[in-house]
C-alpha cells in the first residue's frame, strides 16, 4: 500500500481553529479499504461525518481525500462515510 495514504491529510480553513487532521486508521485499513478518522485543531475526535450537513467544507474535505487516494483501487472511508467505491 502507498505510504502516502498512511500519512493522512490536513484540511485548513481561513482561521487556525478550522484546521482538521484526517488520520489513517491502520487497524481498519487493508489493500481493499482505507479508513481515515477526523480530528479538530486540538486533536480531539470530531463527530462522525455522516452527521455533518452538506456544506462547501464537507465537499472540500472529501475532494482532498479523493485526490490523495486517486490511485487506490479499493474503498475509501472518512469516518463512517464511504466516499469512494472499489474499482474493478
Amino acid at each position: 500500500m502507498n505510504k502516502e495514504y498512511q500519512r493522512g491529510f490536513i484540511v485548513t480553513g481561513d482561521k487556525p481553529y478550522m484546521t482538521e487532521e484526517w488520520r489513517y486508521q491502520k487497524n481498519q485499513s487493508n489493500n481493499k479499504k482505507i479508513v481515515f478518522y477526523g480530528y479538530d485543531a486540538n486533536l480531539c475526535p470530531m463527530s462522525a461525518m455522516s452527521t455533518w450537513p452538506e456544506t462547501k467544507w464537507k465537499k472540500k474535505v472529501i475532494n482532498i481525500a479523493l485526490k490523495l487516494t486517486k490511485d487506490f483501487k479499493g474503498e475509501v472511508w472518512l469516518d463512517d462515510v464511504r466516499i469512494k467505491n472499489k474499482k474493478d
